[in-house]
């Protein structure tokens, strides 16, 4: 059985997707959680504009990382570093072609400005890039003093550069650096603990600790006025009656009154303390064994959650050398009793089970804890009442009948009509004060147990809170190293897709990913940055001489594997349109037609759906989606390949430069040795 609402499916909840390839139904579960490190404030200083641009470059948004880097180049905030990493965002996912004529004529500008920044490693790391660039754009340009360039660099700064550049440079120079890329990615895929680490990113904020705030106390001021006032009317009467025994002058009565009043009063108190002790114990019994009845809520509702998590973490958490049935059986009531409380403290509008599973884990584990040590059922002993306590009160009452018999003869023989009535007021109103003063002063008790039990439950569950969420903080993996993963990952898949096909990088003229989250995956994401999902429909586009290749797969990012494999091959006449179609709520469709079949629809990016305390703007936040998603990149390719066919291959200059730089002309003088294919285990046809 899996955790319910957490990191894993819940087996009882799985759900079966009848969707089509590419499309997404829904998500199983949203987060978003507050950040400061997208921060952006109208006053911010020009030098945390670039940081929180870097961030974004860093994590996999290079849109929203250009803007900010160029509004701090703008405001003065220039060095070499800083305009690195412009370039960087210039050209992050993105493809030379898919620059404007304005952003290669920027990009140029910048070799003839180099003499202008310090003379550090940024500086040649910047060389290095225009460097590339200026191969690319001259095809008879010798790109082994780039090359050497690149490689002379920091491996830090040559990572950046291969990482962002992935789709500008292509041709020979990838073939060069393709190995170390392949061997970076595959030594970073399951780095930094990443299949221990990602769950955490995907679980939920857990809520706040609470717990059941004790029963006010029953009685009220109007109670205690009405018990002081039959008080005093008791009191009278009895006194009545003392006066009647004391004005006879005789001893015995005396005796048997005093008697009487010290063993009424002993009786009260120990028959309160037997009645208090005996009903608090009943109200524990029933706590622990009560088989109380709730109203059903849906089987889809927030109680019925509450239970299946119960019944999960009671089935999990065994204690050693116990016999589960018996585990089961024993604590079924306390079960019933806690799920109960925890359904009605979180039962509101919009609360996931998974942000309250801390704490069922915390208060199923205590119950564990009590069991090994044998102090689960301690009320036992805190409420059973003293054999002494007992043996007084039936000795306070067996003396308290005959002495107060003896007064009331007594009494009676002196002044018979008013000892009579006196008699009477104090048999009614001694029951009535005896009732109303023990409820007084047990619910004043049972007050204070209580809130001293709240107490004590409230800061263990503060604490189980706190450790929780430091455990979630120092476990969940940054932004940073969410994309770093999710690069080799696409890294890993572009091998798969090389060696299956057998092609070297000189026969790619352009590649493209696409990236779209899976139906009913998990999501998740920072304030100000992208969704992020569990699980991914990978879709890779390889551009060649023949045709276009396509290689998709789902990627369970949790586990970083890959399921399924669908292949897909057309030529360039075969596209008979590509476009794009969007709601209201900024939801985009990609619509790919093709001569000899349907039209396939990919969901690129679910509805926004605007929330009500958020600052951010929908519409950028539905373009860096997009940009996350390696829309743009891929709706241009295949925009260009309906419009224009094989044509599209040699409209750019960029791309005659590259399928004529030296580097591929002395490959291709070689014998042309075709990689070989490497087998899949699913066919080409293949569902998830």
């Amino acid at each position: 059985m899996s955790e319910p609402g957490g990191a894993s499916n819940n087996s009882e909840a799985a759900t079966t997707n009848a969707a089509g390839a590419g499309s997404t139904i829904g998500i199983q579960a949203n987060e978003v959680r507050d950040s400061t490190v997208y921060q952006v404030l109208p006053d911010m200083s020009p030098s945390r504009k670039y940081e929180v641009g870097l961030r974004y470059l860093e994590d996999g948004v290079p849109s929203r990382a250009r803007e900010l880097i160029h509004e701090a180049i703008a405001h003065g905030h220039e060095n070499g570093e800083v305009r690195f990493h412009w370039m960087l965002a210039m050209l992050s996912k993105r493809s030379y072609r898919d620059l404007a004529p304005s952003d290669r004529e920027k990009l140029s500008d910048v070799s003839t400005t180099l003499h202008k920044y310090d003379d550090d490693e940024w500086k040649h790391a910047l060389g290095t890039i225009c460097e590339l660039l200026s191969c690319l754009n001259d095809p008879r340009g010798d790109p082994r003093l780039a090359l050497e360039k690149l490689h002379a660099v920091s491996s830090d700064q040559r990572d950046k550069i291969v990482r962002h550049l992935d789709l500008v440079i292509t041709g020979g120079m990838k073939d060069a650096l393709w190995a170390d890329t392949r061997r970076a990615a595959a030594n970073g895929r399951l780095g930094g603990n990443r299949l221990d680490r990602v769950w955490a990113y995907f679980y939920p904020d857990p809520i706040d600790a609470r717990t059941r705030r004790p029963t006010t106390i029953a009685t009220s001021a109007v109670d205690r006025n009405l018990a002081m006032m039959w008080s005093g009317v008791f009191a009278i009467a009895i006194g009545y009656l003392g006066w009647s025994v004391l004005a006879q002058a005789s001893m015995a009565p005396i005796l048997a009154y005093l008697g009487a009043i010290a063993s009424g009063f002993l009786g009260a108190r120990t028959g309160y303390e037997w009645r208090y002790r005996t009903s608090r114990l009943h109200a524990k019994e029933q706590e622990f064994f009560g088989r109380r009845r709730i109203n059903r809520a849906p089987d889809g509702g927030f109680t019925r959650k509450v239970e299946r998590s119960f019944e999960y973490y009671f089935n999990k958490y065994v204690p050693p050398d116990a016999d589960r049935d018996e585990w089961l059986a024993r604590t079924a009531g306390i079960r019933n009793t806690l799920r109960d409380e925890v359904s009605e403290i979180y039962r509101e509008s919009r609360v996931d089970i998974a942000r309250v599973n801390w704490l069922i884990r915390h208060l199923v584990n205590d119950i564990k804890k009590r069991w090994k040590s044998g102090t689960l059922f301690d009320f036992y002993e805190t409420y059973r009442t003293a054999l002494s306590t007992k043996l007084w009160c039936v000795l306070a009452v067996t003396a308290f009948i005959p002495t107060s018999m003896t007064v009331v003869i007594m009494a009676i023989q002196s002044h018979p009509l008013t000892a009579a009535l006196a008699t009477l007021v104090a048999l009614t109103t001694g029951r009535t004060v005896a009732v109303r003063w023990m409820s007084i002063v047990s619910e004043k008790r049972r007050f204070a147990e209580e809130c001293r039990e709240y107490q004590r439950n409230q800061e263990e569950r503060q604490a189980a809170y706190q450790r929780w969420k430091k455990r979630l903080k120092s476990t969940r993996p940054s932004e940073q190293e969410m994309e770093t993963w999710l690069n080799c990952d696409k890294t890993a898949l572009l091998d798969d897709a090389l060696l299956h096909y057998g092609l070297a990088w000189r026969d790619i003229i352009a590649h493209t990913f696409l990236q779209v989250p899976t139906p009913y995956c998990k999501r998740t994401r920072v304030k100000g940055g992208p969704w992020r999902y569990s699980k991914y429909d990978l879709r890779l586009f390889l551009i060649t001489d023949d045709g276009v290749r396509e290689f998709g797969t789902e990627l369970d990012f949790e586990r970083a594997s890959f399921h399924g494999l669908e292949r897909n091959n057309f030529r360039f006449d075969a596209v008979s349109s590509v476009h794009v179609t969007h709601t209201s709520e900024r939801s985009y469709t990609l619509n790919l037609t093709l001569m000899n079949g349907p039209t396939r629809s990919i969901r690129v990016t679910d509805p926004i759906v605007p929330q009500p305390d958020s600052d951010e703007d929908p519409d950028a936040f539905a373009q860096m989606n997009l940009d996350a998603a390696g829309f743009t990149h891929t709706l241009h390719i295949l925009e260009g390949i309906a419009a224009e066919g094989k044509g599209w291959i040699d409209r750019d200059p960029h791309v005659h430069g590259q399928r004529n730089d030296p580097a591929q002309r002395i490959r291709d003088s070689q014998p042309h040795v075709r990689r070989p294919t490497r087998p899949h285990r699913r066919s080409s046809r293949s569902t998830r």
